[in-house]
């Protein structure tokens, strides 16, 4: 029903999660464990699956904050007044964001995937916690590296006391790319070199969303060590998660969630 960051497990403050397809209520295709109201799935199915998971975690859903993810880089850090936001139905979602901060406790921060990076943050120093969520866009307009600025202007937070954990997402040798994505890497990294990897066999470039995550994220100042990364592949792991680019946008929504205690 969930997976959890090795980095994050030995942390007595926090809890967290990274579901999986398993253990749920929804009909195929977006069998079983599908957390998304964004798909064609029944809304009581989507409500009954994260009320299993919230359960199983022990981070009751009247606590879930959960975006409406538009693959910008905005960033809201959550007050008491947002608990429960997002969490029983898609109408009160905290609008137009991709990142989420809070300090306080008992406040479940998450956001959902089906490809896309979702990573965890967790300052162990000032205790703050993070979310978010990043495909291509997002990661090119600097979510990740965004995330530990805003946590430095906001909380104070120092780099150094900051570990990060990223979600399974595409791998970059099934996340094919157009011109769109290879010019927007090279206008931004200045490089395709690392960001992107050429496939000989169908003269297309592949979007490397991981390293993007790490490349941002050491160079906002995280030790490389404090970075956990889950070695899934959304695409290839079928009997795990969903996956957009697979299933052609058929499929359910996984998620990735985190609350301080």
């Amino acid at each position: 029903m969930f997976l959890q960051f090795q980095n994050f497990v030995k942390f007595k403050f926090i809890k967290h999660f990274v579901s999986v397809r398993q253990g749920g209520v929804s009909p195929a295709p977006f069998d079983s464990l599908n957390l998304g109201f964004g798909t064609e799935d029944l809304p009581e199915n989507v409500v009954r699956n994260r009320k299993i998971l919230a359960e199983a975690t022990q981070m009751p859903l009247e606590n879930w904050c959960v975006p409406s993810q538009i693959h910008s880089n905005n960033i809201l850090c959550v007050s008491v007044l947002e608990r429960g936001k997002g969490a029983f139905s898609r109408t009160n979602a905290l609008p137009d964001t991709d990142g989420l901060l809070t300090k306080h406790k008992n406040i479940v921060l998450a956001v959902q995937s089906a490809d896309c990076a979702c990573s965890l943050y967790y300052d162990t120093e000032k205790q703050v916690i993070g979310a978010a969520h990043a495909g291509w866009r997002g990661t090119l307009k600097l979510l990740p590296q965004k995330m530990v600025l805003t946590m430095q202007k906001e909380f104070g937070s120092k780099p150094e006391n900051i570990w990060v954990s990223i979600a399974p997402c595409i791998s970059v040798e099934k996340y094919e790319v157009g011109d769109e994505v290879v010019n927007e890497v090279e206008k931004v990294f200045g490089t395709k070199e690392n960001f992107l990897w050429w496939n000989a066999q169908n003269q297309k470039f592949h979007f490397n969303l991981r390293y993007s995550h790490l490349f941002q994220l050491q160079e906002a100042g995280i030790r490389p060590e404090h970075i956990e990364l889950m070695p899934y592949c959304t695409y290839t792991a079928k009997e795990l998660f969903f996956s957009a680019r697979r299933d052609k946008n058929q499929t359910g929504r996984f998620g990735v969630g985190i609350m301080l205690i």
